[in-house]
């Protein structure tokens, strides 16, 4: 597993969960990316901005294993996720690779284009609860993550204010 950075993709909390960080009654959100492409047909980037950036973990794959990671992963992301082949780049260095990429289009029944506004996002995250835990603690993990590699692109997917706007709803904490 390594660090690895994707262009032209932005991640964003606008996929309903009702089976890990919400329920049927209350859904919460989680993290899905959104290629620039999608990301101007839906007006939220104009055409020629430098291209979005944003930052995870890639993991490689013994092929002996292939089938069955991801048939296990397809089972995990079956709310609306399509598999899409991106180019990454391990922030350690070395040549850029080719990896599958789980996005959640906007045109899924899951993807929630008002959660797209962060006070609005904010406000379901402070609050669902699911059976992996708390929506807060989902963005926690991932925002503290992300300070930990010490790079300086985090700005670009707007889950630092994200997370700011949360634990304003949550009381400061």
């Amino acid at each position: 597993a390594y660090p690895c950075r994707v262009r032209g993709w932005g991640r964003f909390f606008a996929q309903r969960s009702t089976d890990h960080r919400g329920t049927p009654e209350k859904p919460g959100l989680v993290a899905t990316m959104l290629s620039d492409s999608q990301l101007e047909a839906i007006g939220l980037r104009r055409e020629g901005a430098p291209p979005s950036v944003t930052i995870g973990m890639g993991y490689e794959i013994a092929a002996a294993n292939a089938e069955g990671v991801l048939a296990d992963l397809d089972f995990r992301e079956k709310g609306g996720y399509t598999r899409d082949v991106v180019m990454v780049e391990p922030l350690s260095g070395g040549a850029p690779m080719k990896a599958l990429l789980y996005s959640a289009t906007p045109d899924n029944p899951n993807f929630d284009r008002t959660m797209l506004d962060p006070d609005a996002a904010a406000a379901v995250i402070a609050s669902a609860v699911g059976p992996s835990g708390q929506n807060a603690e989902y963005l926690s993990n991932l925002t503290q993550w992300l300070r930990s590699l010490d790079v300086d692109d985090l700005e670009e997917d707007g889950l630092m204010d994200l997370e700011a706007r949360v634990n304003e709803l949550q009381g400061g904490q």
